[in-house]
């Protein structure tokens, strides 16, 4: 409610960044709340502003933001090239926050689609990003990546001891 109030503000205004920012924002509680076609609604909107003042960091959210919703909603291809594409922008920019929760799902798609390689391969990535720069957060969901992962390729005694990692972040 709060955002739709700001994006209706932010309309009459020639703030292009916040109204971008307030669009993606509420494209996250859609997300969050599993309500992807409007997530995706705004995540475009918000997507078109940025790439219009070439605000790359803000590109690189949408097209990440854009590639967890094409995941979850088993539109492998199309979430990798998303995914990817926001990857490479922000390690120029070296936004390693957002890296890190978006190679969890890069993880998430080759699991599903038991490529036990490319999975683990992101999960670690993920987590040694995090480690590296203290993210206490990423690291937590990089470990329970890596919990997930061991339980699927039946390694319960590893399974376990990144479980118990993320627990303790």
């Amino acid at each position: 409610n709060y955002y739709n109030k700001s994006i209706s503000l932010l309309r009459t205004t020639e703030d292009t960044v916040s109204l971008a920012t307030a669009l993606i924002n509420a494209g996250d509680e859609y997300f969050k709340n599993r309500k992807y076609d409007s997530a995706m609604l705004y995540f475009n909107e918000s997507g078109l502003l940025f790439r219009k003042i070439n605000y790359l960091i803000g590109t690189a959210y949408t097209l990440g933001n854009i590639g967890m919703v094409y995941a979850v909603q088993g539109k492998d291809e199309l979430a990798k090239a998303n995914i990817s594409e926001a990857i490479a922008i922000l390690e120029q920019h070296q936004n390693y926050i957002a890296i890190s929760e978006y190679l969890t799902y890069m993880s998430d798609i080759y699991l599903k689609q038991k490529d036990w390689p490319a999975s683990l391969s992101y999960a670690q990535r993920s987590l040694q990003l995090a480690q590296k720069f203290e993210l206490k957060k990423q690291i937590s969901d990089s470990n329970l990546k890596l919990s997930v992962f061991y339980e699927q390729v039946g390694k319960p005694s590893e399974s376990l001891r990144y479980y118990k990692e993320h627990i303790a972040y």
